[in-house]
Protein backbone atom coordinates (compact mmCIF):
# COMPACT_ATOMS: atom_id res chain seq x y z
CA UNK A 1 0.00 0.00 0.00
CA UNK A 2 1.20 3.68 -0.91
CA UNK A 3 -0.44 5.72 1.45
CA UNK A 4 -0.12 9.09 0.74
CA UNK A 5 0.41 11.17 4.48
CA UNK A 6 -1.96 13.84 4.70
CA UNK A 7 -0.84 15.14 7.64
CA UNK A 8 -0.65 18.43 9.49
CA UNK A 9 2.92 18.03 9.81
CA UNK A 10 5.37 15.49 8.94
CA UNK A 11 8.68 15.19 10.07
CA UNK A 12 10.58 13.53 7.61
CA UNK A 13 14.16 11.24 7.11
CA UNK A 14 17.06 12.41 5.62
CA UNK A 15 18.03 15.92 3.93
CA UNK A 16 15.84 18.43 2.84
CA UNK A 17 17.17 18.11 -1.31
CA UNK A 18 15.85 15.07 -0.73
CA UNK A 19 12.14 15.94 -1.10
CA UNK A 20 12.70 19.52 -3.24
CA UNK A 21 10.94 17.51 -6.58
CA UNK A 22 8.95 15.06 -4.66
CA UNK A 23 7.11 14.37 -1.39
CA UNK A 24 8.01 12.22 1.43
CA UNK A 25 6.46 8.47 1.05
CA UNK A 26 5.55 6.86 3.80
CA UNK A 27 8.68 5.15 4.36
CA UNK A 28 10.37 8.29 4.54
CA UNK A 29 8.26 9.74 7.63
CA UNK A 30 9.77 9.46 11.17
CA UNK A 31 6.55 11.45 12.42
CA UNK A 32 3.37 12.64 11.77
CA UNK A 33 1.27 14.60 13.24
CA UNK A 34 -2.30 15.69 13.49
CA UNK A 35 -4.06 18.14 15.19
CA UNK A 36 -7.20 17.03 16.37
CA UNK A 37 -10.80 19.15 17.88
CA UNK A 38 -13.48 18.42 15.69
CA UNK A 39 -11.45 15.81 13.32
CA UNK A 40 -10.60 13.27 16.22
CA UNK A 41 -12.89 11.10 15.07
CA UNK A 42 -10.46 10.96 11.60
CA UNK A 43 -7.19 10.80 12.63
CA UNK A 44 -8.40 7.82 15.36
CA UNK A 45 -10.43 6.12 12.84
CA UNK A 46 -9.51 6.01 8.89
CA UNK A 47 -5.84 7.86 8.78
CA UNK A 48 -4.63 5.75 12.03
CA UNK A 49 -5.20 2.88 10.08
CA UNK A 50 -3.84 3.82 6.93
CA UNK A 51 -0.90 5.42 8.56
CA UNK A 52 -0.40 1.71 10.48
CA UNK A 53 -0.58 -0.47 7.53
CA UNK A 54 1.47 1.93 5.61
CA UNK A 55 3.96 1.26 8.35
CA UNK A 56 4.69 4.59 8.99
CA UNK A 57 6.58 4.38 12.27
CA UNK A 58 5.32 6.97 14.76
CA UNK A 59 1.78 8.65 14.58
CA UNK A 60 0.92 11.63 17.17
CA UNK A 61 -2.82 12.88 17.60
CA UNK A 62 -2.84 16.33 19.49
CA UNK A 63 -6.17 16.49 20.42
CA UNK A 64 -7.02 19.98 20.97
CA UNK A 65 -10.04 19.35 23.19
CA UNK A 66 -9.07 17.28 25.94
CA UNK A 67 -5.15 18.86 25.73
CA UNK A 68 -3.46 15.29 25.39
CA UNK A 69 -0.65 14.16 22.80
CA UNK A 70 -1.04 10.45 21.84
CA UNK A 71 1.99 9.02 20.33
CA UNK A 72 0.97 5.66 18.20
CA UNK A 73 3.97 3.07 17.61
CA UNK A 74 4.67 -0.48 16.73
CA UNK A 75 2.19 -0.40 13.39
CA UNK A 76 1.26 -3.71 12.41
CA UNK A 77 -1.15 -5.46 9.96
CA UNK A 78 -2.16 -4.65 6.45
CA UNK A 79 -5.20 -3.20 4.68
CA UNK A 80 -8.11 -2.60 7.28
CA UNK A 81 -6.49 -5.05 10.16
CA UNK A 82 -3.95 -2.78 10.54
CA UNK A 83 -3.41 -1.07 13.88
CA UNK A 84 -0.89 0.72 15.96
CA UNK A 85 0.88 -2.05 19.22
CA UNK A 86 1.46 0.98 21.28
CA UNK A 87 0.37 4.14 22.69
CA UNK A 88 1.27 6.42 24.99
CA UNK A 89 -0.39 9.61 26.17
CA UNK A 90 0.53 12.92 27.07
CA UNK A 91 -1.35 14.87 29.50
CA UNK A 92 -1.06 19.27 29.47
CA UNK A 93 1.71 18.74 32.44
CA UNK A 94 3.43 16.73 30.40
CA UNK A 95 6.78 16.52 27.84
CA UNK A 96 6.45 14.54 25.03
CA UNK A 97 9.61 12.46 23.91
CA UNK A 98 10.68 13.40 20.22
CA UNK A 99 11.77 10.07 19.25
CA UNK A 100 13.10 9.71 15.81
CA UNK A 101 14.86 6.56 14.31
CA UNK A 102 14.48 5.30 17.91
CA UNK A 103 16.55 8.01 19.14
CA UNK A 104 15.10 10.66 21.42
CA UNK A 105 16.07 14.31 20.11
CA UNK A 106 14.83 16.26 22.43
CA UNK A 107 11.03 17.10 24.04
CA UNK A 108 8.24 19.33 23.73
CA UNK A 109 5.61 20.60 26.61
CA UNK A 110 2.30 19.57 25.62
CA UNK A 111 0.87 22.77 26.85
CA UNK A 112 3.27 24.56 24.56
CA UNK A 113 1.18 22.91 21.50
CA UNK A 114 -1.93 22.53 23.22
CA UNK A 115 -2.61 26.03 25.22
Amino acid sequence: MDWRPESDISVARGPRERYRGEQPKSKDQGILIEAAESSYETGRGVKWNGYAAAGVVCYWIVDLTKRTIEVHTNPAGRGRTARYRELAAYGVDADVPVVVEGRERGKIAVKDIVS
